[in-house]
C-alpha cells in the first residue's frame, strides 16, 4: 500500500534540484552516482558566459554531495570527511580549473550545512557549530582560489556572499561583497535572492530592511526580470517568522489572512504576475524556482484561479521552499493540495 502511495506521489511531483534541465539531471546523476564527472565538467565549461545558468549548475552539483558519500562522519573526531566526495577528486586533480574549485566550494557549504542541520539557531548544539564553522572557512579558502583562477566571473563572489550570510558578517563587509558582485553582473538573480536572505530578520536584518531592498530592486527591474518575483519571496520570509517566531500560537490560516489583506503585498503579487510570469520573456536557470514562490503567495492568499496558469507552467517539478513554511506538513503535500485548490478554482 505505501508503495502505491510512493508511486503516485512521484508521478505527480519531481522533486530534483535539477528539474526539468536534462543536461544538469545527467550531469547531477552521472557524478553522483557513476563517478563519472565527464558530463559535470562539460555542463560547467558551457556555462562560462552564462553567469545566471552557472550560478544554478554549481549550486545543484555541490548539493548533490551533501549527506552522501562524500559526508562521512569520522568516529574519532567527530569531523566530516572533506577528500570523499566526487568534488574534492576533481578539485584535487584540476587544481587551476575554476570550474572543480567552485563546485567543491559550494560542496562544502553543503556538507556545513548538513551539519548544522535546518532548524532555528537557538537549537543548534556546540560542537555542531563547530563543525559548521570550519567547513565554512574550509570553503572559504577553495572559493578564493576560484575567484584568483576567475577574476571576471560573478560566481564566486555568490559563494562569498553566501557565506557571509551564514556567519552573520557585518553589513559593510557584505556591501564590499556586494559591489563586487554586481560589478560583474548588475542583475544577477541569485545573488539578489542572497541579499535578500541577509536582510532577513531571522538573518541579520528585519521585515523593514527585507522589503525594502526586494521592492527598490523590482522598481527598477526591467519587465521580465526574474527580480520582480523577489517582494513575493520576501513576504514567503515574512510569512515564516510571523506563523514559527512572532506568533507561534497563531494559525497559519491567520498568517495568510494578514497577507491576503495587505494592499502592498497584494500589489507586489499583481507586478510579479504582469510584469514577469505574463511576459514571453526567456526563461532564466531559476524561473522554476520563481514560479513556485509565486504560486505560493497567490493560494495562500486565496488567489487560486490566477495560481492555475502558474502551476500548469510549473507541471511535476515542486520545491521544498518555500512550500514546507506554510505549517501544513510535509513541502510536497502542500504544494499537492495547493494546486488542487487552484486546479478546482480555474
Amino acid at each position: 500500500m505505501i508503495l502505491t502511495v510512493w508511486r503516485l506521489l512521484t508521478r505527480q511531483i519531481d522533486i530534483n534540484p535539477a528539474q526539468d534541465d536534462a543536461v544538469l539531471r545527467e550531469a547531477r546523476t552521472q557524478a553522483r552516482y557513476g563517478s563519472d564527472i565527464g558530463p559535470a565538467r562539460k555542463a560547467l565549461a558551457a556555462t562560462r558566459d552564462d553567469y545566471d545558468r552557472r550560478a544554478r549548475y554549481v549550486r545543484v552539483l555541490a548539493e548533490s554531495t551533501a549527506r552522501g558519500l562524500g559526508s562521512r562522519v569520522d568516529r574519532t573526531t567527530g569531523r566530516v570527511d572533506t577528500d570523499a566526495a566526487w568534488t574534492d577528486g576533481w578539485a584535487s586533480r584540476a587544481p587551476a580549473d575554476p570550474d572543480a574549485q567552485l563546485v567543491r566550494a559550494r560542496s562544502l557549504m553543503a556538507r556545513a550545512w548538513g551539519v548544522r542541520g535546518g532548524d532555528w539557531a537557538a537549537t543548534v548544539r556546540p560542537e555542531q557549530w563547530a563543525e559548521f564553522h570550519r567547513l565554512l572557512d574550509l570553503a572559504r579558502q577553495v572559493n578564493d582560489r576560484a575567484m584568483r583562477l576567475a577574476p571576471e566571473d560573478p560566481t564566486p563572489w555568490v559563494n562569498r556572499l553566501d557565506i557571509m550570510i551564514d556567519e552573520s558578517a557585518p553589513l559593510e563587509d557584505v556591501e564590499e561583497t556586494w559591489r563586487e558582485l554586481t560589478k560583474r553582473d548588475p542583475w544577477h538573480q541569485q545573488g539578489h535572492v542572497l541579499r535578500l536572505t541577509y536582510h532577513c530578520r531571522k538573518w541579520s536584518g528585519s521585515h523593514e530592511a527585507m522589503f525594502g531592498f526586494a521592492r527598490s530592486v523590482a522598481a527598477t527591474a526591467p519587465t521580465g526580470s526574474p527580480l520582480l518575483v523577489l517582494p513575493v519571496r520576501a513576504a514567503a520570509e515574512w510569512a515564516l517568522w510571523e506563523q514559527e517566531r512572532a506568533s507561534p500560537a497563531g494559525t497559519a490560516d491567520e498568517i495568510s489572512r494578514r497577507w491576503r489583506e495587505d494592499p502592498v503585498m497584494q500589489s507586489d503579487l499583481d507586478n510579479a504576475l504582469s510584469r514577469w510570469f505574463h511576459q514571453p520573456a526567456t526563461r532564466h536557470a531559476d524561473w522554476l524556482d520563481d514560479a513556485n514562490f509565486l504560486a505560493y503567495g497567490l493560494v495562500r492568499t486565496g488567489r487560486d484561479a490566477e495560481a492555475a496558469p502558474v502551476f500548469a507552467s510549473i507541471g511535476r517539478y515542486t520545491t521544498s521552499v518555500p512550500w514546507s513554511w506554510w505549517g501544513l506538513g510535509r513541502g510536497d503535500t502542500a504544494f499537492l493540495r495547493a494546486r488542487r485548490r487552484a486546479r478546482r478554482a480555474a
